[in-house]
């Protein structure tokens, strides 16, 4: 019965890969880090940063500046010179120190960093939903295929019962129980077939493709998971989680935005030069200048705004700091129950592995039984029901541990 069952799911998983395209985990994660939208949009935000943290120089650069210009009188009133008047020149600009010119540039920088891991932890929320749901589509693909194999077990017990009803040797109530658990059977694998299909939708769209692209994934080996222990995945997801990460950079951007504000206090140095020659029509010699110009300016009072951008910033470092400390402890908290979900899991498997085989092993005796009539046919869909439900338990745990392994990667940063 086993050997039946397991070619019967193989012929299924051929049949449906010859008409839709198959793809393996790799493959699906790769197209979606390609043309995922939400994804490519966190890169444009990402380009934004860097393009920021380049501009953010501007100010410390110097500005310089030329300009020519020539005249002459008339024509239409006055009668035009024989010489034309002309003058040429330049400057350069220089800010020296103005409030915030030099900390803005590492503000700029923290905020490309905090860009680039909330680049990253978009990455890792993108590969874990399509681990997510890869998984998905492989148990209900494999629950659609043992709900067939038991409808099909249920179909020829029915036909062989109608025979038997019709000889007087099983009674009618007996080809009628058999024919309510194929129904049975059958509506949960209608029911699946909506989870399969709304689970390949959801999968496309992560991927960039049309949600009705028809889809076939490629079966994995889920009998092992490697995962470190707890307290080495607690070390890892503190150094190198992305999200806790981004925090962290958001740390340092309001730590420069408090300096600016109190920067703003200071006072601002800049310094200029200019050169300019022209000629002189009257004398008829060109006269050369020059000008060398340092300046410094300081708000003397301005109704104490700079003290309430002291204490608004303070505020917003204060506020962010919660906003780690909040995320760290959700990330503990996700990361204990993960492992905690993992350990519950490997009892699970164990448990349904050891029901799987004795109700295997029920079900071959309550059939021998009832094809002697020492049992009734209550007898044996109970015995059948119990080999499907440990089967399907078995499965969903297998598969269900992991999307806990890809979970806990995740957390840590893989």
């Amino acid at each position: 019965m086993k050997t039946y069952r397991m070619i019967l799911i193989c012929l299924l998983w051929a049949g449906a890969a010859a008409c839709a395209q198959t793809m393996g985990l790799d493959q699906c994660i790769e197209q979606a880090m390609r043309s995922n939208p939400g994804l490519k949009k966190s890169e444009f935000g990402w380009d934004q940063s860097r393009i920021s943290a380049k501009q953010a120089w501007a100010p410390v650069m110097p500005g310089i500046s030329a300009n020519a210009s020539s005249s002459n009188s008339g024509p239409l009133v006055s009668e035009m010179a024989d010489q034309w008047d002309w003058s040429v020149g330049g400057s350069v600009n220089q800010t020296l120190y103005s409030p915030g010119l030099y900390t803005r540039i590492g503000q700029s920088r923290a905020q490309e960093r905090s860009a680039e891991y909330g680049l990253k932890a978009y990455r890792n929320q993108v590969r874990s939903s399509v681990e997510r749901l890869y998984y998905q589509i492989l148990t209900s693909d494999t629950l659609i295929a043992v709900y067939k194999a038991n409808i099909h077990l249920a179909d020829e017990q029915i036909g062989k019962m109608r025979q038997m009803v019709e000889l007087g040797m099983k009674r009618q109530s007996d080809l009628l129980k058999s024919e309510v658990q194929r129904g049975t059977f059958e509506a949960q694998m209608v029911r699946e077939k909506e989870t399969l299909a709304a689970s390949i939708r959801e999968l496309n769209i992560m991927m960039g493709r049309d949600p009705g692209s028809p889809l076939r994934i490629e079966p994995l080996a889920v009998d092992a998971v490697s995962v470190p222990d707890y307290d080495s995945a607690r070390m890892m997801m503190l150094d190198t989680n992305p999200e806790l990460r981004r925090y962290k950079s958001q740390i340092d951007v309001q730590k420069l935005s408090l300096r600016i504000a109190r920067e703003a206090f200071l006072p601002s140095v800049s310094g200029s030069y200019s050169y300019s020659k022209r000629n002189d029509a009257l004398s008829g010699t060109d006269v050369e200048s020059d000008q060398v110009r340092l300046s410094l300016s300081m708000d003397l009072f301005d109704g104490f705004r700079k003290h309430r951008n002291v204490a608004l910033s303070r505020l917003d470092l204060e506020s962010t700091r919660l906003d780690y400390e909040s995320a760290l402890r959700d990330a503990e908290d996700n990361l204990l129950s993960q492992y905690r979900s993992m350990d519950t899991q490997n009892r699970l498997i164990t448990i349904h592995q050891t029901s799987l085989t004795s109700a295997r092993k029920d079900l071959e005796v309550v059939s021998q039984q009832y094809a002697e009539g020492f049992s009734s046919i209550l007898d044996l869909t109970d015995a059948q029901v119990s080999v499907f439900q440990s089967e399907a338990s078995l499965l969903q745990d297998l598969y269900m541990r992991k999307r806990i392994e890809s979970e806990i990667r995740r957390l840590i940063g893989q």
